[in-house]
């Protein structure tokens, strides 16, 4: 009978609103993430979107707020979103350019992150000139997200909120500029 429960658009919507309400309140993300997972077994995407922006609407949550506890907000919802029904990206469309410099982007990161495990240990193999060059190739490239984020400020923010999705744009600006100061 519970498979029943919790099928409706709006009965998950409000049932992941209250969720994430409550991780506002400060309950545990792993304890919420559990009863999502009890309650909701999967959400679809397009859902998480439209909780969010009902939150902001209604005043329950800001965008700053919802900005800071974003991470939290994937923590729970890992494993938890369905995206079987979003539509196939064509190659060359900007979202599958955006996609892959997303992983191009990994890419430099997992080389910064393997540069810098190799300075911290006690026998570094390279020459100290050597890995100064190496780690001023990827912060030159590490700036080049900012080219990235701006195509999708200025290219997809905008496509998104003339169809009244306003608060995850918000959100992912914000979240580019804490980006940016830490560059």
């Amino acid at each position: 009978m519970s498979e029943f429960l919790h099928n409706t658009p709006d009965e998950r919507k409000t049932m992941l609103k209250e969720i994430l309400l409550r991780l506002h309140q400060g309950e545990q993300p792993e304890t919420l993430k559990r009863q999502l997972s009890t309650l909701l077994h999967t959400i679809p995407y397009q859902e998480v979107v439209a909780v969010e922006q009902e939150l902001i609407d209604q005043g329950l949550l800001s965008t700053d707020e919802i900005q800071i506890f974003c991470d939290h907000h994937s923590e729970i919802l890992e494993g938890a979103i369905d995206v079987s029904g979003a539509k196939e990206v064509p190659a060359g469309h900007p979202i599958d350019t955006f996609r892959a410099e997303n992983v191009a982007l990994g890419e430099v990161v997992s080389e910064y992150n393997a540069l810098a495990k190799e300075i911290k240990g006690e026998h570094c193999e390279h020459p100290l000139s050597e890995l100064l060059l190496s780690l001023r190739s990827i912060f030159n490239r590490l700036m080049d997200v900012d080219k990235h984020y701006l195509r999708k400020e200025y290219l997809l923010f905008p496509y998104l909120e003339q169809h009244g999705v306003t608060g995850p744009p918000v959100v992912m600006w914000g979240k580019h500029d804490e980006i940016r100061k830490l560059l």
